[in-house]
């Protein structure tokens, strides 16, 4: 059985009153020249970390923040 390995990112909260909006970040890895930012935002039926950050053992690149991460990009979903 393949081990699922952790990739990083740090999990954020912000609010505005009641309402509460999640953010998943991954940063630029630090060996790459930076690349700029980028923010997927999903569907209102589907939660963003599954769906952009989904690691599958033996799928390499099967997270797209994580693709974009080894390329220099500063990625975030919410």
């Amino acid at each position: 059985m393949t081990r699922v390995q952790w990739t990083g990112g740090t999990e954020h909260w912000t609010h505005k009153g009641d309402i509460r909006l999640f953010l998943w970040n991954k940063p630029a890895h630090a060996q790459v020249p930076k690349a700029g930012t980028i923010l997927f935002v999903h569907g209102s039926s589907m939660a963003s970390q599954p769906t952009f950050d989904l690691s599958v053992p033996g799928r390499p690149h099967s997270s797209v923040m994580d693709w974009f991460a080894e390329r220099g990009f500063d990625t975030w979903c919410m």
